[in-house]
């Protein structure tokens, strides 16, 4: 199995989509990953298009993304890798992998297995289960979460459409920054 490099590299900032900056990126492993989808339901998150970003000025915390098939898993895999030797572009850590279901229920025990197996390449692993109401939205009409807005009970408009981030990925959105606080928090009192 070949190892993918740190190509592509995104040299420019990061978009800023809200208020503040994003906390952290989402890079792809795949095209069909759901990094598009959850950076527009996390607030604190913006996707990278599957590029590694370089430009300090921006985050450079990435959470690879894969949709937990095979082919998903091993694309992270392949980019685990490359962390693990050190084929970063300067300033970047992988904070985590983020495995999004690729259908409702559990996932094949082989697919499984080898998803807990790459896990152990990556310091965090979260897994986002399936969310058959994305399937009937447009990008625009997803709801977004951040952390100040804690987890709610997922509710729908009148329209039918999501008035909230399904508490289930919004756990993990919450994890995912507790996670980045407390890595934070260690850093800079390592500094010292």
């Amino acid at each position: 199995m070949t190892t993918r490099l740190i190509d592509p590299i995104l040299h420019d900032p990061l978009p800023i989509e809200g208020r503040f900056p994003p906390l952290f990126a989402l890079l792809g492993a795949h095209g069909g990953s759901g990094a598009g989808t959850l950076a527009r339901v996390w607030a604190p998150a913006v996707d990278t298009n599957g590029q590694w970003p370089a430009n300090p000025h921006t985050t450079q915390r990435v959470l690879i993304v894969a949709r937990e098939h095979m082919a998903g898993v091993a694309a992270a895999a392949d980019l685990l890798r490359a962390a693990d030797a050190g084929h970063l572009p300067p300033g970047v850590r992988v904070h985590g992998l983020v495995l999004v279901a690729a259908h409702p229920g559990k996932p094949e025990k082989s697919v499984r297995r080898y998803a807990d197996t790459v896990s152990e390449l990556a310091p965090h692993t979260y897994r986002v289960p399936w969310c058959s109401a994305f399937l009937s939205l447009l990008p625009s009409q997803l709801p977004s979460w951040k952390p100040s807005d804690g987890i709610k009970i997922t509710k729908a408009s009148r329209d039918g459409a999501l008035a909230s981030v399904p508490s289930a990925i919004a756990v993990v959105g919450d994890q995912i920054c507790r996670d980045l606080d407390a890595t934070r928090t260690i850093s800079d009192s390592e500094e010292f």
